[in-house]
């Protein structure tokens, strides 16, 4: 009896092994495939203005600056064209004051001061890589600052707030507008990123309001707006505190 269990281990165990190996041998060679994984889009680095392929020239007069430039775009096809500028000339703290079609060859710029600036060209590409050219600077303007108008001072904005809710209500003249964007931040930052995790609303009304609740109302909170319009130049307004209604007859 005891022979008998052993010669059925015995042919189990066989059989198993038989098995194990026939699942092994369809297998690919080189083990099983791995999930490929999704392609990293790179980016270019920052060229000269006057590079062979690419260049960017700025002339300043008075309060406006106009921008010409020529892109020779290798590959992959432009998407568009982004034009940044700071005062201080250093990359990290660019705003993108427009965005144009990719045939654009020129801009005119509408500078907030009298203060030098300095721009930047950035051009992704539908392949995900992207060309960026500059810095090319302007100087300091000796006109009478006084003179300088505020293109955002005609774009109206109110923000009240309750304990839950902010609330924006904003007026804006029609002509040549195209969208507005409206973020939300913790502090009153200059820094305008207007990233995804701090938009709280994109709108195509020149006129409307927007309710926001808020996250704590212990919390005070502030807004920036950034206003496109057709011609591709980006207005900023802000940054505008959510603050408590007034009561009125008091």
């Amino acid at each position: 009896m005891n022979t008998l269990k052993k010669l059925s281990f015995i042919i189990i165990v066989a059989l198993a092994g038989a098995a194990l190996l026939s699942s092994c041998s369809k297998e690919p060679r080189g083990g099983p495939k791995k999930g490929k994984k999704a392609p990293v889009a790179a980016k270019g680095k920052v060229l000269s203005p006057t590079d062979d392929k690419h260049t960017l020239k700025a002339a300043r007069e008075g309060q406006y600056v106009t921008l010409n430039w020529s892109i020779e775009a290798a590959g992959g096809k432009i998407v568009r064209i982004e034009i940044l500028r700071n005062a201080t000339g250093v990359k990290k703290q660019q705003r993108i004051v427009a965005a144009v079609t990719p045939d654009a060859t020129s801009f005119k710029d509408c500078l907030p001061d009298a203060n030098a600036y300095w721009y930047w060209l950035r051009a992704p590409g539908a392949d995900g890589k992207q060309i960026e050219i500059g810095p090319v600077k302007v100087e300091a303007d000796g006109q009478d600052p006084a003179k300088y108008i505020k293109p955002e001072d005609k774009y109206k904005v109110a923000v009240t707030r309750t304990d839950e809710i902010a609330t924006l209500k904003w007026e804006f003249p029609e002509e040549g507008f195209q969208a507005v964007q409206i973020a939300r931040y913790p502090n009153p930052t200059t820094n305008t990123s207007m990233e995804a995790r701090f938009t709280r609303l994109k709108s195509l009304a020149c006129k409307s309001q927007f309710s926001d609740a808020l996250p704590d109302p212990n919390s005070d909170y502030w807004y920036w707006l950034r206003i496109t319009l057709k011609s591709g130049a980006k207005i900023y307004k802000g940054p505008i505190k959510a603050e408590y209604a007034t009561p009125q007859n008091q």
